[in-house]
């Protein structure tokens, strides 16, 4: 392996410049927002049809498999992505050897896979499990191509770029599912197994085409060593992370079985959904945003505020609701014989509303460059909510649901964003006094969708037909009384946004 020569002028790449943040960040979130909308509609879509061609024992099966490609997609990475779109001096030959990294990386992953695949088998007694775990293994010797040219689009802020390949690769994914699901009567759980590998290998070669990565030789870089310890405390901390969302789905998996563990993956996953959606479409975006902030932390503060408001705003009623609608929308989404999910939502939910609020942890330490306070905090938080899963899987998956749900949404979240802030030099105060008048509306928005199902309960109507007027009723309240409680936030953030809209339609028009 050769050295290196110093790094040129025109080796080097620049962050984008502080005045142009704003600009980019504005459009980065419409074209997040729409790949963000776009997965999740997509998702929902083909689980709606597949939960109705599959049975609970074939997502079970994939959930336990999931929780070994979870661990070993940390390590695919490294890290190494937001490595290169935190760090303020870069080169091209710098991002070369990353990707060179990340490569061999997903080679010995996919290698992992392959040795792990009969003991994992053996592990839960399912021997389909060690084909299921082989093929799945192929997606890490593919995604690791990705890494360094998506951190790429990513530190340029180009995300409409982004949007492009990301929704391509995830429609690629769900179209062979779908197609294998109904082309083949006896496909079961291989129609969930092919979505990952075509996913990976089409957001490879369209990621490589549009960032214009400039790869070299493998070669020692200048620079190197601090970014894969920068990129290696997050992969612990990604690990970490890991334990604490998949150790619940090992123990259920082992206890109970593939049935039960699908039932509870399949209330996880609506879990999940509105956070997803709220920090889905800024998280990217708020990174490379506070990166370019760090030698400004009046201007670091503000823009982390704004997004605060923005990911608690549209996601904690999307959650509430969810709650107060567990029923009518479950068997909406997955149809007949998944009843089980309605009670273990309800429980889950309580994580569910906090959730938007504790994932903008992760933005602050890492635009700050703070891996190692990071690391504490989820190893912190893995050990409680390891401790708890121990105590309650056996008491039945409802139990841990309530012990999860409890923990990461009244005990973790408050914590965690002091130890944030602190790590990035930030106050705290007043980002709660930001967000509270937001959960004093969902307060008013769930009262009034509670309300609607006492009526139409008394009125005779079933939990289905009662199901879209508590929805309306909730969209319609939540708007109403924005305006009123949330005065500021229209004024500084939603109308100017509203408005900038309205004059690009008019513009296209």
């Amino acid at each position: 392996m050769t050295e290196s020569a110093p790094p040129r002028d025109q080796d080097r790449i620049g962050h984008v410049h502080v005045d142009d943040v704003g600009g980019k960040a504005r459009r980065g979130a419409m074209w997040s927002a729409v790949q963000i909308v776009t997965r999740n509609v997509v998702s929902i879509g083909v689980t709606a049809v597949l939960a109705r061609l599959l049975v609970p024992e074939d997502y079970g099966l994939i959930g336990m498999v999931a929780t070994l490609t979870a661990l070993l997609q940390v390590f695919s990475d490294m890290g190494l992505s937001w490595a290169t779109v935190q760090r303020r001096d870069l080169t091209h030959a710098q991002v070369s050897s990353l990707f060179w990294v990340n490569i061999a990386a997903g080679v010995v992953l996919w290698g992992a896979m392959i040795a792990a695949a009969p003991f994992l088998a053996a592990f839960y007694g399912e021997p389909a499990l060690t084909m299921i775990t082989i093929v799945s293994g192929v997606g890490f010797a593919i995604s690791g191509v990705a890494v360094q040219p998506m951190a790429l689009l990513m530190r340029r802020m180009d995300f409409r770029r982004i949007a492009g390949i990301e929704v391509t690769a995830l429609l690629a994914g769900a179209v062979v599912a779908l197609a294998l699901a109904l082309a083949l009567s006896d496909a079961g759980y291989w129609a969930l197994v092919v979505q990952g590998p075509m996913q990976a290998t089409v957001r490879a070669i369209l990621s490589i085409r549009m960032s214009g990565i400039r790869l070299q030789a493998p070669r020692r870089t200048a620079g190197l060593g601090s970014l894969v310890s920068f990129g290696g405390l997050l992969a612990v901390n990604g690990l970490l992370i890991y334990l604490a969302r998949n150790l619940d789905s090992v123990l259920i998996g082992k206890v109970w079985g593939a049935a039960e563990l699908g039932i509870y993956n399949r209330a996880y996953f609506l879990m999940l959904l509105p956070s997803m959606l709220a920090n889905g479409v800024l998280s990217g975006l708020m990174v490379t945003s506070l990166a370019a902030f760090q030698g400004d932390r009046d201007r670091f503060a503000q823009a982390y505020r704004k997004a605060l408001r923005l990911v608690a705003y549209a996601g904690t009623p999307m959650a509430l609701g969810l709650a107060l609608t567990a029923a009518p929308a479950v068997e909406l989404i997955y149809g007949p014989g998944w009843e089980q999910v309605v009670a273990l939502l309800g429980w889950l939910s309580f994580a569910a509303i906090t959730q938007p609020v504790y994932n903008t942890n992760g933005w602050l330490f890492t635009a700050a460059g703070r891996g190692g306070t990071y690391l504490i905090l989820t190893a912190v938080n893995t050990g409680l909510l390891g401790l708890v899963f121990l105590l309650t899987v056996q008491h039945g998956i409802q139990t841990l649901a309530q012990g999860y749900g409890l923990v990461m949404g009244l005990i973790i979240p408050l914590p965690a964003l002091w130890l944030a802030h602190r790590a990035a030099r930030i106050p705290l105060m007043p980002s709660l006094r930001s967000i509270f008048p937001i959960f004093l509306l969902n307060g008013v928005m769930g009262l009034m969708v509670w309300a609607t199902w006492l009526v139409a309960g008394a009125a005779g109507w079933s939990r289905m037909a009662a199901f879209p007027a508590q929805v309306g009723v909730g969209v319609i309240s939540y708007l109403i009384l924005t305006p009123l409680l949330l005065r500021d936030m229209m004024r500084n953030d939603i109308t100017p946004l509203l408005v900038r809209l309205n004059r690009k339609a008019n513009h296209g028009g």
